[in-house]
């Protein structure tokens, strides 16, 4: 009886819980925003605004990649150009809606969820930080104003990837993990396939006949 009780415990003690997962959700969260903010600060006080530097400067492998500051007013790899406020409204949006299926929707039981979640979250709140314009002051040109600050470099023979940053890669990862999640387990979350049942042999159903009536 000790024993038994001893395994209950142990396994009450290893489950999961809101409060631990919650913390480990935060912890990545807060991590991705941190090193995404220093790296920006960090980069634009080394290399300067756009306007101020000529060329890349800072070529970590020549000619493939290095470190060029940009500012990106638009979406994610410079799309949607202008929308700063829409998508800061979007990055709001996507928080609560990720908080909402991490407590509410249950997600926090799903240890992959749990870093998928954290790392997109740190993603949307370096971004979000940068269009609400809280980098710069209000004597920043307008062309930068609530604008992304971007410094990481990709290029390839006469190909230029358009400039990103920690942020960008916390939320492709996290959209790609969860991906990979949604085809890992959609046959698990899937209703259960109609169980064939297989066909009668007739030998078999006379047999059972003839010793039902001996």
């Amino acid at each position: 009886m000790d024993d038994q009780n001893e395994l209950t415990s142990l396994q009450n003690n290893s489950a999961p819980t809101l409060a631990g997962r919650l913390k480990l959700f935060l912890t990545i969260g807060i991590s991705g925003l941190v090193a995404d903010l220093w790296s920006k600060s960090y980069m634009f006080a080394e290399l300067g605004l756009p306007h101020e530097t000529i060329g890349v400067d800072w070529w970590v492998i020549e000619d493939f990649f290095g470190f060029q500051t940009a500012v990106n007013q638009g979406a994610l790899f410079g799309m949607g150009q202008g929308g700063s406020s829409v998508f800061a409204l979007f990055s709001v949006i996507a928080f609560i809606a990720i908080l909402i299926w991490f407590i509410r929707g249950g997600a926090w039981n799903s240890l992959f969820l749990t870093i998928c979640l954290g790392c997109i979250t740190g993603g949307v709140l370096g971004n979000f930080y940068d269009r609400m314009g809280w980098w710069h002051g209000d004597e920043i040109h307008p062309d930068y104003a609530y604008g992304v600050r971007d410094f990481i470099l990709f290029t390839y023979q006469d190909y230029v990837w358009p400039n990103f940053n920690i942020a960008d890669c916390l939320l492709v990862c996290g959209a790609f993990l969860l991906l990979v999640y949604s085809f890992k387990y959609e046959d698990k979350d899937s209703p259960d396939k109609e169980t064939v049942m297989p066909a009668a042999d007739p030998e078999n159903i006379a047999e059972d006949r003839d010793s039902q009536t001996v």
